[in-house]
């Protein structure tokens, strides 16, 4: 057997792990929600299992008891995919993923716990009791008004959460609250007289279920800044790239962060008063080899606006103002400031497909950040060759801020990279059609990061013509559906 022969079988052999891997990934998140909604209903049936023929129970209490507990196991496993914590990444295949059913099980969640209360109507309505004791609080005598106070309010912050005019630190506060009355709510279902009060086996697994849910919440909350991946780092510049664009190059105080390209931090900056216990994720745009960090920042919100202010020199807006420090500008511009990195997170990576040669690269925006990373990696990645196809998607040439620096980064790198600066002001929309037509083989795998409505845009049109989903990884700019902050 020739040497080429063996490549291809070998080849062959880590493209077929590559996507069982990815499907994988899909089918243990299907496995995880199944099992879950599985146990649940089969101990509410165990509950009810002397009364499953009572005509009471149908055909409203028993689907209205159900689908409450189904929302219930949802929201827990909603909070519990946004730990940020490695282990739980890699059950979900990476955090965008795990933000990606975050989202998917929280609206699912508030969906279950709208029919739970439809599901009342109708069994009032059955029984000829006023449809007020269900819908209004105060209307009967007990603890039903404070249940339905729940609710509303549950529905209302739902609705919040999703609102793109917010703030991001509202929109986390928010985020938050939710979280925590639905895990209050949780409780206090538990605790009320039915089937989980008199049914231990049901009652042991909702303990367990409102344990994984609030340490959970509290780990996000709390103990994330004291207890999670924290390197601590010094501002060594702030560097305006336009476009409302800074780099910010960051050099280690003691040990340095170890990651792979393309993953993200959690930014902490403990010297922003009102801000200082905020976590705002950015991707890394340098080499895991390179000493200092470098972080691409899109100034869009107060706290990445701020960032500009911890330059040293004549470069910080405040300069003339905060150049000694004193009572009234406790903070010097000729010292570096202080910030806390948390991480690195992310499954965004060229690992993810080590089996093929052809990788198709789309960034849209600030999106390029992570892809940076891999190319500044690709300077020194001797041992690891494919045939790149690069597509930076921008509205115009003014909004190409990087172009010269990604154009010199692939003349350095090991694996060949076919750049391809799509200016949609003149051009239009950049089509998965046209890039299949660039490539011209089947055996390739997609790489994107941007906007949510560009990932998802082009994702379907890889899809529709027959690339398989494994074969597709994207990382988006924001946690939220809404334009991003940063």
């Amino acid at each position: 057997m020739t040497d080429e022969s063996q490549s291809e079988q070998q080849a062959h052999k880590t493209d077929l792990f590559t996507v069982t891997n990815e499907k994988a990934l899909a089918l243990r998140r299907r496995w995880i929600l199944g099992f879950l909604l599985s146990v649940v209903s089969l101990l509410w049936l165990g509950a009810h299992l002397d009364e499953i023929s009572d005509a009471s129970l149908w055909p409203f209490r028993a689907p209205s008891q159900l689908v409450v507990l189904w929302a219930s196991c949802l929201a827990v496993l909603a909070m519990l995919a946004v730990v940020r914590a490695n282990v739980i990444e890699s059950v979900f295949g990476g955090l965008s993923e795990a933000v990606r059913w975050h989202r998917r099980l929280g609206l699912a969640s508030l969906v279950l716990l709208t029919v739970h209360v439809l599901l009342l109507v109708g069994d009032a309505l059955l029984a000829g009791v006023p449809v007020s004791f269900v819908l209004l609080p105060f209307t009967m005598p007990g603890q039903r008004s404070l249940d339905i106070l729940v609710f509303y309010v549950l529905i209302v912050l739902g609705i919040l959460a999703y609102d793109r005019r917010m703030r991001h630190e509202k929109w986390l506060a928010v985020h938050r609250l939710l979280g925590l009355i639905y895990t209050a709510g949780i409780v206090h279902a538990s605790i009320e007289p039915g089937s989980i009060q008199n049914f231990e086996p049901l009652r042991t697994f909702f303990v367990i279920l409102i344990l994984v849910g609030l340490s959970a919440w509290a780990y996000n909350v709390v103990a994330l800044r004291g207890m999670g991946p924290r390197y601590n780092y010094w501002v060594s510049a702030v560097r305006p790239r336009g476009n409302d664009v800074v780099d910010l190059v960051l050099k280690p105080q003691d040990q340095r962060m170890m990651f792979v390209p393309g993953a993200f931090v959690l930014l902490r900056v403990p010297g922003f008063k009102g801000m200082n216990k905020e976590l705002h994720p950015f991707s890394i745009a340098s080499s895991p080899v390179e000493l200092d960090l470098q972080l691409s920042v899109v100034q869009r919100g107060d706290f990445t606006k701020f960032l500009s202010y911890l330059s040293l020199g004549q470069d910080n807006p405040d300069y003339w103002k905060h150049r000694r420090p004193g009572k009234r500008h406790p903070v010097s511009t000729l010292k570096p400031k202080k910030v806390y990195l948390y991480g690195p997170f992310g499954g965004f990576n060229m690992m993810r497909f080590m089996g093929y040669r052809r990788v198709v690269w789309i960034a849209t925006g600030i999106g390029v950040t992570p892809f940076m990373s891999m190319l500044k990696f690709e300077q020194h990645n001797r041992g690891d060759i494919r045939q790149i196809w690069f597509y930076y998607l921008v509205r115009n040439e003014d909004q190409a801020i990087y172009r010269q620096e990604i154009e010199d980064l692939c003349k350095g790198a090991n694996s060949v990279v076919n750049l391809t600066v799509w200016e949609s002001s003149q051009h239009g929309r950049l089509s998965a059609t046209q890039i299949a037509e660039d490539v011209g083989f089947d055996d390739y795998a997609v790489m994107m990061c941007g906007t949510r409505a560009a990932v998802e845009d082009l994702s379907r049109q890889f899809m529709d013509l027959g690339l398989p989903q494994s074969r597709i990884i994207s990382e988006e700019l924001q946690f939220r559906a809404s334009p991003p902050e940063e």
